[in-house]
């Protein structure tokens, strides 16, 4: 123990008070994973004027938060400009263990009106496609470089010329890379789903991409 002592009283004061400080207890504000439940995505009613502070908050709480958006056309003045607004006005997707603490957590959040349900993680997979078929993301593929050629060696002979020519001809298409294009990938990707109520979302306004998110909820 007494080297221990020693290392001890060679530190800084500053080292020595962070070393004695007690430990703190977990802050119950924080989320955490409550054990025999599964986690989901639920769905939180806000205020739609404190939507992005409700989001802020929640996520200094280290919930889950995701809030996907759409572009919409706004005309003023004569002038039209392009913006980014929520897909739905109002409502914000939650990733939690459901648990009483939680709720009086997120409940306590000023701007918070309820938890109106829940949705699976197929579904918020299919929001997200649709959120993203308006911002692709592009790969730049870089060509593969060619071959140098190969010599051929003359021949006295000029049948054997020929030949050889069409032989070293032959291999050098054959020996040829293909070029891979963003169009090749693109075709060759193919996916299937089921149909989701989420898959005519963007062809819509703000209220009736709201009236879409009750009925995956089946509340109308």
């Amino acid at each position: 123990m007494k080297p221990i002592a020693e290392a001890f009283e060679n530190l800084s004061p500053e080292v020595r008070a962070e070393l004695l400080r007690p430990a703190q207890s977990r802050d119950p504000r924080y989320a955490e994973m409550v054990e025999g439940l599964d986690p989901r995505w639920h769905v939180v009613e806000v205020f739609a004027s404190a939507q992005v502070e409700v989001a802020e908050a929640l996520a200094q709480q280290r919930f889950g938060v995701y809030v996907p958006e759409v572009e919409e056309t706004v005309v003023r003045r004569g002038r039209t400009f392009d913006r980014r607004v929520p897909m739905f006005s109002g409502y914000l997707f939650v990733f939690m263990w459901y648990s009483d603490q939680h709720w009086q957590c997120i409940s306590s959040i000023p701007g918070v009106v309820e938890i109106v349900g829940s949705l699976t993680d197929a579904e918020i997979d299919v929001v997200r496609a649709m959120e993203n078929m308006k911002r692709p993301v592009i790969i730049d593929i870089e060509p593969e470089p060619e071959p140098e050629p190969v010599p051929v060696k003359r021949s006295k002979s000029k049948k054997k010329r020929r030949w050889k020519n069409r032989k070293g001809a032959k291999a050098k298409a054959v020996a040829k890379p293909k070029v891979i294009t963003e169009a090749d990938l693109r075709a060759e990707i193919i996916t299937t789903r089921a149909w989701s109520a989420f898959d005519d979302v963007l062809q819509l306004d703000s209220e009736g991409r709201n009236q879409t998110l009750m009925r995956a909820l089946g509340l109308s």
